[in-house]
């Protein structure tokens, strides 16, 4: 599903918060399903895929994205962009490091945590994991956010992970 979208600011209209933009309806309407929060993958201008959620507020559908893709993209508030959308049938809605894969799959009490986390949660994780660079890294912190579960009773305290992430030492 192919379109043309503006990129608008979220100050235009209190929808979110960042750059966004609007999905037409009648693209919505080809996706299967409720129509809120639907996962897709994203290509914009052709060469930049990403993972969002056609998000709704009111009656209008948005994207929302972040300034890193405007950077990315070489492009600006009010410029236009190429959109390509497809649903995205992956199991978390983002795409997770083959180490925290690796991780998940060697500590099955871990990952049954995890699991048991919201895939909203479980997709924020993923991509805080995926923001390091070093395959090391991710898998060390893969690890801390595993044991973290386990000494919270399978519950994540945003605040606590943080320091376990700074006190972790392998």
């Amino acid at each position: 599903m192919r379109f043309t979208a503006e990129i608008l600011s979220f100050s235009e209209s209190n929808l979110g918060y960042g750059p966004y933009f609007i999905v037409p309806n009648e693209i919505v309407n080809q996706f299967e399903g409720p129509k809120r929060n639907i996962r897709v993958k994203c290509f914009l201008n052709k060469i930049l895929p990403i993972s969002r959620a056609i998000a709704l507020r009111g009656n209008t559908f948005y994207i929302l994205i972040n300034k890193e893709v405007l950077k990315q993209l070489k492009i600006n508030y009010g410029d236009y962009v190429d959109v390509f959308l497809e649903p995205d049938e992956s199991k978390y809605g983002v795409p997770i490091s083959e180490e925290m894969e690796e991780v998940l799959f060697q500590d099955p009490e871990g990952a049954d945590l995890f699991h048991l986390l919201t895939i909203g949660l479980q997709r924020s994780l993923i991509i805080l994991i995926s923001k390091y660079k070093n395959p090391q890294l991710r898998i060390e912190r893969s690890f801390i956010i595993l044991e973290h579960l386990r000494n919270n009773l399978g519950k994540i305290d945003m605040k606590q992970l943080v320091e376990d992430f700074k006190k972790f030492k392998f």
